[in-house]
């Protein structure tokens, strides 16, 4: 048996974009190498190589409260010899050390390793895949939704802090100039009352976040994305919202997988889980 230990364990470089992206593209994952700067630039990487990359893992702080972990890789020749636990140890730690809780949003194999460890089930998503899309009717366009402009960043921002539960300025514009065309704000009296964007991905154009304060608003502003849009897309919705799943089903949409978001120690969500409605990503948060 190999010994991890013998491995090289060190911070996650830029340069190392390029295997990350292969990793994640053996796993079957969506993520671009944009992603990967992203989290990079505003995270913490660790990168486990022997010396090419065989395993990562990213911890991305949000504000000053909690911190996501994603991005646990291991190639194929390195699974089950302990390389995921030790990555989730260290991202665990490491937020320790910061002063924020660690959150996850864990798939149905991964939440039975995280339960012991102490971490809670706090809401249940869905990734929700569609490859022909056929918009549903119902819950037409809404007269208040239009497209979102590089000035709406800042009130969006303001916005989005309430719900997120923490500002996250720089990745909502990070998402928005990935599909500037995909980026929609719904207003009333002037005052932001939802938004969705959207980023292009390895295999899929990912949708999310999207937030608004209820389930015909939340529908209002994903036709607005997905109209005219062609090839697949993907998207993870929090499965309270009933109306939004019973949409996304009309519109041609199936159930890829499942997902539970997860805090540490706590059952307290930091986010607004009543006007979350898809998440920007389970690597995001």
């Amino acid at each position: 048996m190999a010994i991890i230990e013998n491995l090289i364990w060190e911070k996650l470089a830029l340069s190392e974009i390029g295997q990350a992206v292969a990793l994640n593209a053996e796993a079957g994952w969506n993520q671009t190498a944009a992603d990967w700067q992203f989290m990079l630039e505003r995270g913490e990487g660790t990168g486990v190589s022997e010396p090419a990359l065989v395993a990562t893992s990213m911890l991305l702080p949000h504000g000053d409260r909690f911190a996501w972990i994603a991005m646990i890789l291991v190639t194929a020749k390195w699974q089950r010899q302990g390389l995921a636990s030790a990555l989730m140890r260290r991202c665990i730690d490491r937020a320790a050390m910061l002063g924020m809780v660690p959150g996850l949003d864990a798939t149905e194999a991964g939440r039975k390793v995280y339960l012991p460890l102490g971490f809670q089930d706090i809401y249940s998503l869905t990734r929700w895949q569609a490859d022909n899309l056929k918009i549903a009717p119902g819950a037409g366009a809404s007269a208040a939704v239009r497209p979102m402009l590089p000035g709406d960043l800042s009130a969006v921002a303001d916005w989005d802090a309430g719900i997120f539960g923490a500002r996250r300025g720089d990745l909502l514009t990070h998402l928005y100039n990935r599909r500037p065309e995909r980026a929609f704000l719904l207003e009333r009296d002037g005052n932001v009352q939802g938004f969705i964007l959207a980023r292009d991905g390895r295999l899929a154009t990912q949708i999310g976040p999207l937030s608004a304060n209820n389930d015909r608003d939340a529908i209002a502003l994903l036709r607005a994305a997905l109209t005219g849009h062609a090839g697949p897309v993907f998207l993870d919705a929090a499965d309270h919202h009933g109306g939004l799943a019973q949409w996304l089903r009309d519109s041609g949409f199936t159930k890829q997988r499942g997902y539970m978001r997860m805090l540490l120690g706590s059952r307290t969500p930091f986010d607004d889980p009543e006007r979350v409605f898809i998440i920007a990503g389970p690597e995001l948060g």
